[in-house]
C-alpha cells in the first residue's frame, strides 16, 4: 500500500512536471524602460528572465500577444517581485584554446543588478547554467568580468585540477580606492552572496549612509497558517485470531503552522516544507463490525490526539492568478493521548477496557512515534487577499499504526483538507 501512495505520487509530479516544460511562458507583473527613459508596466515572461540574457518577453496589460525586446532596444527591465536588469556592453569571455588578439569583442546583454551603489555587482546565466559576475565602477562605461579558472598542474607524477581565483585581483584593482575593503576580498568566495556583501561593503566606504539597492535574497522562508479537517480509517488486525475490524472516524479539527523554503529563481515552482500540526479524533466501531479477541467478540474505539510534522517537496505549477501543485513527502507522528479500548459486544452496559488483555500488554505493545507517507493536490491563489497567498489543498497519507507488540496491526488511512493563508506578503 506504501508504495502504491508513493508511485502515485511520484507520476503526478511527473505528469505535471512534463506539462510545465511545455508550458511556453510564465509572465508576472514586471515593466519595460525604453531607450527614451519611459517606464511602461505591463508583464514579463519571469521563465525568461531567468534564464535568458538575450531578450525580454514583454506584453502590456491587457494583451495577450507579447513583445520580443532586445538588449539594444532597451535601456532595461525588471519584475514587482524584485528583480531588475540592465542593459549592458560587455566583455566577451575568449576561449583558453583561442589566443586573444587585440580587446575582446563586446556583446550587450541584459545583466541582473545584484547591488548597486558606488561599485554594481551584475550577473547573467549562459546557456549551460553557469552564472558568470561583473562588477561596475560608477564611472565606468562597460563592466569588468569576475573570473576564476580551471587548470591542470602536475605535481610530482599527479595530475591535479587547480582553481586559479583571478577575480580577487580584479577585486583588489577596482577596489584600491578603499583600503578597508582589501582585506576582506581574499575571505570572498565565488558566489553571489558573498560577493554582494563585498560589494556593500566598498559602497558603504565610498559613499557612508548612503542606502543601497540590494536584490532580493535568492532563498525565501514564507510562513502559513493552516486550518481545516481530517477523518481517518483504521485497519485493526489480529493474526492470532484473523480477526480485522475498520475503525473510522469522522471529520475533526485541525490546525497546524507551515515554513516554506525555496530558491527563488524555483520559488514558485520547486519548494521545501515542514509544517506542524494538531488534530484529535475518536474512532469508533459501528455495529455490526466486531472482532474475535482471545475468544470473545469485541468493539473497538481509539481515541487519539496527535503532534503531525509533515517535511514534503511542493512543486507548483506557473500562473498569475491560480497555480496548482502537487506535493508528497512524510509525516512524522507523536501520539500525545493514546487509548485504545475494547467492550464486549452485545452486552448491556458493558464497559470500556483496555484493548489488549492485561496479561499481553507490555511496556513497549504500542508505540507514541510513527511515520506515514503522504501525498496531496491543491491550488494556490498568490495575490488573492492583498498579497497574502491563499490555498486550498487536499492530502492522503498511510502510516504504519501504533502496534508494536508481535501478532496485531492497525494501519492508519489519514485524509485531509486545509486551507493556508501565507503570512507574508507574497510578491
Amino acid at each position: 500500500m506504501k508504495k502504491l501512495y508513493l508511485t502515485s505520487g511520484l507520476s503526478v509530479v511527473l505528469v505535471l512536471t512534463s506539462l510545465s516544460v511545455q508550458a511556453q511562458a510564465d509572465f508576472r507583473p514586471g515593466y519595460v524602460v525604453r531607450l527614451t527613459g519611459d517606464t511602461v508596466r505591463g508583464q514579463v515572461n519571469y521563465r525568461n528572465a531567468r534564464l535568458g540574457a538575450t531578450q525580454c518577453l514583454f506584453r502590456n496589460i491587457g494583451e495577450q500577444a507579447p513583445t520580443t525586446w532586445l538588449p539594444n532596444q532597451l535601456k532595461g527591465y525588471g519584475l514587482l517581485s524584485g528583480e531588475h536588469f540592465t542593459s549592458q556592453l560587455t566583455p566577451m569571455p575568449v576561449p583558453a584554446t583561442v589566443p586573444a588578439a587585440g580587446p575582446p569583442p563586446a556583446r550587450q546583454l541584459f545583466l541582473e543588478i545584484l547591488a548597486e551603489g558606488a561599485a554594481s555587482l551584475l550577473s547573467w546565466k549562459d546557456d549551460q547554467g553557469v552564472e558568470h559576475f561583473y562588477v561596475q565602477k560608477a564611472e565606468a562605461a562597460q563592466p569588468t568580468e569576475l573570473v576564476r579558472v580551471r587548470q591542470q598542474v602536475q605535481d610530482g607524477g599527479i595530475v591535479r585540477e587547480q582553481i586559479v581565483p583571478l577575480y580577487k585581483g580584479t577585486l583588489t584593482e577596482q577596489f584600491a580606492d578603499c583600503p578597508a575593503v582589501l582585506l576582506s576580498i581574499s575571505r570572498t568566495d565565488f558566489k553571489a552572496n558573498s560577493l554582494i556583501a563585498l560589494i556593500n561593503s566598498y559602497n558603504a566606504c565610498r559613499r557612508p549612509g548612503q542606502v543601497v539597492a540590494v536584490r532580493a535574497a535568492r532563498t525565501k522562508a514564507t510562513l502559513e497558517l493552516l486550518a481545516g479537517g481530517q477523518a481517518s480509517r483504521t485497519t485493526y488486525t489480529s493474526q492470532n485470531t484473523s480477526s480485522t475490524a475498520a475503525v473510522s472516524a469522522g471529520v475533526a479539527p485541525e490546525l497546524g503552522m507551515g515554513l516554506s523554503i525555496g530558491r527563488r529563481v524555483l520559488r514558485q515552482k520547486l519548494t521545501f516544507r515542514v509544517e506542524l500540526h494538531y488534530v484529535r479524533q475518536v474512532a469508533e466501531t459501528s455495529a455490526p463490525t466486531q472482532v474475535d479477541i482471545v475468544g470473545r467478540r469485541y468493539d473497538l474505539r481509539f481515541t487519539t490526539a496527535y503532534l503531525r510534522l509533515p517535511a514534503l517537496v511542493r512543486y507548483t505549477l506557473p500562473g498569475n492568478q491560480v497555480r496548482p501543485f502537487v506535493e508528497a513527502g512524510g509525516s512524522f507522528n507523536y501520539a500525545t493521548t493514546a487509548d485504545f479500548q475494547r467492550r464486549v459486544a452485545s452486552t448491556t452496559g458493558a464497559d470500556w477496557q483496555p484493548l489488549l488483555p492485561v496479561t499481553l500488554v507490555v511496556g513497549n505493545a504500542y508505540r507514541r512515534y510513527e511515520f506515514g507517507l503522504l501525498a496531496g493536490v491543491g491550488v494556490q491563489f498568490p495575490s488573492l487577499l492583498s498579497g497574502h497567498s491563499l490555498a486550498v489543498l487536499g492530502r492522503l497519507e498511510q502510516s504504519d499504526g501504533f502496534f508494536i507488540i508481535g501478532g496485531y496491526g492497525a494501519s492508519v488511512v489519514r485524509g485531509n483538507v486545509l486551507v493556508s493563508l501565507g503570512l507574508t506578503k507574497s510578491k
